[in-house]
């Protein structure tokens, strides 16, 4: 999986968090999916959490703990680390 198709992902499940009620915040058009400098932290990283935190009015743990929620629903995500 290229970064821009798991950004993609990352966007779909912000999406879906907003509509079923789970995230209040504005969707980016975009999100940065990076590898972490630490290869034994997984094989891509992203700060979106940290960066929607604020605006959902919740800690960015909780955040990412949605995020990564909708993440392990798709066959091509093999695991979620927060």
């Amino acid at each position: 999986m290229t970064p821009e198709e798991l950004g993609a992902l990352v966007i779909d499940v912000l999406r879906d968090a907003v509509a079923n009620g789970a995230l209040a915040v504005e969707v980016p058009e975009s999100v940065v999916i990076e590898r972490p400098k630490n290869r034994d932290h997984g094989d891509w990283a992203t700060t979106v959490a940290m960066q929607l935190a604020k605006s959902a009015g919740r800690p960015p743990r909780e955040v990412a703990t949605v995020i990564a929620e909708g993440l392990k629903r798709y066959p091509t995500i093999a695991d979620v680390d927060i």
